[in-house]
């Protein structure tokens, strides 16, 4: 992914796509990145399509699922935006329920040889691509209070055991060990990164394979057995508290670690924070050679009124824009969804996370990449249930867990 900023989308079509008058040039956008760091990162985007001559309608909605819920009503009443920010199991769904609009062809044969493969399949619908993705996440990040562990004299722990050797010492300093937002999505990314410590094989085989008896087997109960034990590592006032608070906690050095996606490094920054001083970064506990794939993408409800679809395509050519997404990228904490955007000057951590991409065998697909919408909500009942749920064993939980991953193969 190492790449040229002077890659830029000058072909004729896309110039004329450009050219549009201003007037006629409309997004509603329906996004959920209200955090301090999120909305920054929006902005990017927001003052990008403005400089080109477009009006830009902010229609945020704190929240993913109220989010999609607001996108399904407006969408159900003929009132759809005329972008949405989603989530990649969603796009192939609805555009084959006649949803959505494709994006330009122009456009779309310019963006997809410069994105991973996977990923291009998982928004290709009928030979034509669905979404702009903008960034490559990672969700398998953890962020430290460097000043607690210089406290209890300890290094930022590189497994799980190793994590369970300092919490006891972080705990009599006074420290939080374990930031947290008791929310079932927290809980099922908290998850999915102790899975993935189980072994990188392991994860394809569950993931990408969905190999039922794996998903059913040894690796799969101590999977469900250490994330038991991380409950007693969160405070008290974890419950139904949002991820950007959690990373307060760390920013404010009253807790010690956040396994977190690396949208929370855009917090530490938007706090003034110098990553490597301040704050520590590292891949989560035992997923030192893997990068667990979250991707950020928008795709495009169909409008009707003219100013919106030419709104759409201005816009879609904006946030391809590999100039765009370094820029973006920056702000928000993450890679750029292109491979050719140039992160040379980029921080240390954005720097790691390249750094492991570099190794094919490095990347892993989320759950939203590896499932299919209603498999990854299954998941996350059935974890914040164990999370929530002492009486539930985890040899029960990893039976359920199977029946679920057994619906790939239906």
């Amino acid at each position: 992914m190492l790449l040229d900023l002077r890659t830029t989308l000058a072909t004729v079509a896309m110039t004329a796509l450009l050219a549009l008058p201003a007037a006629a040039q409309t997004v509603d956008v329906l996004h959920y990145w209200t955090s301090g760091s999120e909305s920054a990162a929006m902005r990017v985007f927001a003052d990008a399509y403005k400089a080109k001559g477009g009006t830009w309608v902010d229609s945020a909605v704190g929240g993913f699922d109220d989010a999609r819920a607001s996108a399904l009503n407006r969408i159900a009443g003929g009132n759809p935006p005329s972008v949405l920010l989603d989530n990649v199991g969603e796009v192939a769904a609805f555009a084959n329920q006649g949803i959505l609009s494709p994006v330009d062809p122009a456009i779309a044969a310019q963006l997809a040889p410069h994105l991973p493969a996977l990923l291009v399949k998982r928004i290709t619908v009928d030979g034509k691509l669905y979404a702009i993705p903008v960034d490559i996440g990672g969700g398998n990040w953890m962020w430290y209070s460097t000043k607690a562990f210089k406290d209890i004299g300890a290094q930022p722990p590189k497994t799980w055991d190793a994590f369970f050797a300092v919490a006891d010492k972080l705990k009599a300093k006074g420290y939080v060990p374990l930031a947290f937002g008791g929310q079932p999505w927290q809980e099922a990314s908290l998850f999915y990164n102790v899975m993935l410590a189980q072994g990188h094989g392991f994860y394809n085989q569950v993931m990408t394979n969905h190999d039922v008896k794996v998903a059913g087997g040894p690796a799969m109960l101590k999977t469900f057995e250490t994330f038991r034990k991380l409950t007693a590592y969160v405070d008290q006032g974890s419950e139904g508290r949002e991820w950007n608070d959690a990373t307060a906690m760390i920013i404010n050095n009253k807790a010690a670690i956040q396994i977190m996606g690396d949208w929370a490094k855009g917090e530490f920054l938007r706090a003034g924070k110098v990553p490597g001083k301040d704050f520590g970064c590292d891949l989560a506990p035992g997923t030192q050679n893997s990068y667990q794939m979250v991707v950020d993408l928008f795709d495009f409800p169909k409008v009707s009124k003219a100013d919106g679809k030419a709104g759409q395509t201005l816009f879609e050519s904006v946030v391809a824009d590999p100039t765009v997404q370094a820029q973006f990228g920056i702000v928000k904490g993450s890679l750029p969804a292109r491979n050719d955007v140039d992160i040379a000057k980029a921080d240390m951590c954005m720097q790691l996370g390249e750094k492991t991409l570099q190794n094919p065998n490095s990347p892993v697909p989320n759950f939203e990449i590896a499932l299919t919408a209603d498999q990854e909500g299954q998941v996350k009942d059935l974890v914040s249930q164990f999370w929530t749920t002492p009486a539930m064993t985890a040899a029960d939980a990893t039976k359920q867990f199977a029946s679920i991953i057994a619906q790939s193969n239906d």
